[in-house]
């Protein structure tokens, strides 16, 4: 929690910074991709069910350098019981994105994964930013640090 604050407030100083300059002053393009959790609906210390919808709003930057003809786009992928591998079912937790820096909301029902037997336990997701690199595929180019849903003690 404390790293997706840092990171949040980091990105905040950021833009703030950039959106100070002075008129007639170049802003500097951004040269590193991010992305960060700015709010997740998922209560602290609650372990979610098969019946619930994640609803998170996150903000990503692409640095000037990034380029595809194919886009970019964010998504929620969640820890699979390989370590080397995260998922998510359908298409419903990628969003593709136009711009290069922007704040936006995914919604995710657990029942598309829930029953997979390839869903770690505790539940652990990410929110990647993707450059897509064909139809279908992507690399990821940026992800939140893991969250993990346990009881609190």
């Amino acid at each position: 929690m404390k790293k997706q604050l840092a990171a949040w407030l980091c990105s905040l100083m950021g833009a703030a910074l950039m959106a100070s300059a002075p008129v007639g002053t170049a802003r500097q393009e951004p040269d590193t991709n991010s992305i960060a959790l700015l709010v997740l609906n998922q209560p602290p210390c609650t372990v979610p069910n098969s019946q619930s919808v994640f609803k998170a709003k996150v903000v990503y930057t692409i640095a000037s350098r990034e380029q595809s003809e194919q886009g970019f786009a964010v998504s929620i992928k969640f820890q699979s019981t390989d370590p080397r591998m995260t998922f998510s079912s359908g298409q419903q937790g990628d969003i593709s994105v136009s711009s290069r820096h922007d704040t936006l909301t995914l919604e995710y029902p657990l029942a598309r994964v829930w029953a997979n037997p390839r869903l770690k336990r505790p539940l652990t997701c990410y929110f990647y930013l993707h450059r897509n690199t064909a139809p279908g595929r992507s690399t990821v180019i940026a992800r939140t640090p893991p969250i993990v849903f346990r009881e609190c003690l």
